[in-house]
């Protein structure tokens, strides 16, 4: 065995290849190592993509998509720095595998209705489904129209832009998110970059920090702000208001929420054209509404075709300013009663703005009441049966001491005191359960029956004194002519009259030249011709 190695080559050119032994390991060493090396390129250059994209911080995402932020802010309403947040939050700040390889900025799953392109993802569930864009933009205008589209999402819009607490305790009220901290995340988010900048930049009253991202990182992606038309711009003036937010655009028709169907109806819609239409009682759908008689709608609200729920898929309900508990009811499709017991509310009580109202479980305590409780112009005042025949008890005893009953015929008995037959006196007694009085030793005396007629007045005449007006309880037309009148009494509208006299309303405006369907307690209206 040759201790070296050579290569001979001989005349028919065969190749012989003689090797050391002693050279075989240091060659096989040499193979290990140029191994080991591609093995260590190969997952280099397969992990760049990976390390390039890790190296975008929050400050970089937030230069880059403020534009995109801004602008459609003034297309939706929805503030920039709850949109930027909530983006920041969901991508973890634009690194996060579902927004590399999707674009999907708000972590949006697919549900029925997305016919795009899909990818799959482990979030609550495995692999579920979530949307596919082609742009950042594309995923932060379907944002936009996914929460204004979406009736549980649209108490939101009431919330003023730059109030972005109530944005972010509302997201999680609605369902956006299933994290108990997703409010305080993003709270933290807005305050922690001043996101809160460039939402008053979209409204015109200050200009967002210009200065630029880390230089160490190069971005193409980086959007720039499209300009507002001169017309549309607002103000920077140092003392312009704020802008109000968007009109919130709900859906026509009926939609459904809290599984209840229902319908957004403008102020001044009369339910009795509602229930005509869609074929209900009126009396059901007042029921199903928590409403106690057919009036106009005072403001534009929810009506429910049938009957709501004793509980609500939200968990709870912050309380805007001016909401009362027959608007939460409304807006969560939650019975009222039911709502006032799983707040440990009773009737009449209105919770003040910002407090939470529990929709599904009970409060634990009454929540803060507002101060300000609009207070009824009839409070105090007794319109029943009962208090109208003590009035006319109280009327019949001042006047039997200055006029004795007028004598009268056998046919009937029609005694009056100021304009009150004695016999509706006797009717109102037995329906009120109304019992003279004994103090003060003049009590009225009974109807007289029909074959008794009264003494005769004994003494000097005297002058009967004016009749009173009448009792409220009298609610009778009075016709004078040809012309039939009603005196408007407590509680009934223009409608309800109306239909009473079986008139339309545009016959009752016209006869009384009344201007809209606002009347007053004691009007004197035209009711017949």
């Amino acid at each position: 065995m040759c201790k070296y190695a050579e290569v001979q080559v001989n005349a028919n050119a065969s190749i012989h290849l003689h090797i050391s032994t002693s050279k075989i390991f240091p060659i096989k060493l040499l193979f290990m190592q140029v191994r080991k090396f591609w093995l260590v390129v190969s997952f280099l250059i397969g992990c760049m993509p990976v390390l390039k994209a890790q190296t975008m911080t929050t400050e970089q995402y937030i230069a880059t998509y403020k534009g995109i932020a801004i602008d459609e802010m003034h297309t939706s309403g929805i503030p920039a720095a709850i949109k930027l947040a909530q983006g920041i939050l969901e991508t973890q700040s634009g690194n996060g595998w579902l927004v590399l390889n999707s674009n999907n900025h708000f972590g949006i799953k697919c549900k029925n209705n997305w016919v795009g392109p899909t990818v799959n993802y482990d979030d609550d569930a495995r692999q579920e489904c979530f949307r596919k864009y082609n742009s950042a933009a594309d995923s932060y205008r379907d944002h936009s129209a996914f929460l204004k589209n979406n009736p549980r999402y649209a108490f939101l819009f009431q919330f003023s832009q730059d109030d972005y607490k109530s944005w972010a305790y509302g997201l999680k009220q609605a369902g956006y998110a299933t994290s108990r901290t997703y409010p305080q995340q993003l709270i933290k988010i807005i305050e922690d970059y001043n996101l809160e900048q460039y939402t008053q930049e979209g409204l015109g009253i200050a200009k967002s920090d210009t200065r630029p991202a880390n230089n160490n990182t190069t971005n193409n992606n980086t959007y720039t702000s499209r300009p507002e038309p001169a017309a549309s711009r607002p103000s920077t003036a140092a003392n312009t208001p704020a802008q109000p937010a968007a009109t919130i655009k709900r859906p026509s028709g009926v939609f459904e929420i809290n599984d209840r169907k229902v319908l957004y109806l403008p102020a001044g819609t009369p339910l009795i054209q509602i229930a005509d239409r869609y074929d209900i009682r009126l009396s059901r759908l007042l029921q199903y509404n928590d409403l106690s008689e057919d009036v106009p709608l005072p403001n534009d609200t929810y009506i429910y075709l049938q009957k709501k729920g004793k509980k609500s898929k939200n968990d709870f309900h912050t309380v805007a300013q001016g909401e009362t508990m027959h608007d939460v009811a409304q807006a969560e499709g939650i019975q009222l009663k039911w709502l006032r017991r799983r707040n440990k509310m009773k009737e009449g009580q209105e919770p003040a703005a910002g407090t939470r109202l529990a929709l599904d479980g009970y409060a634990s305590a009454t929540p803060r009441l507002s101060k300000n409780e609009p207070k009824d112009e009839n409070a105090g005042e007794d319109f029943s049966i009962k208090k109208a025949g003590n009035d006319i008890e109280k009327e019949i005893a001042q006047n039997q001491a200055s006029q004795a009953p007028a004598r009268t015929d056998g046919a009937a008995t029609t005694s009056q005191s100021g304009g009150i037959p004695v016999a509706m006196v006797e009717d109102l007694k037995k329906m009120g359960d109304v019992k003279m009085s004994s103090s003060g030793g003049s009590q009225a005396p009974p109807a007289m029956p029909k074959s008794q007629t009264p003494p005769a007045q004994v003494g000097p005449a005297t002058t009967p004194p004016p009749p009173p007006a009448p009792a409220p309880a009298t609610t009778q037309p009075r016709s004078t002519g040809i012309m039939q009148y009603h005196d408007v009494q407590p509680k009934e509208t223009a409608y309800g009259i109306a239909k009473r006299y079986n008139i339309s309303i545009d016959q009752l405006q016209r006869w009384n030249n009344l201007q809209g369907t606002d009347i007053k307690i004691g009007q004197r209206l035209v009711v017949g011709k």
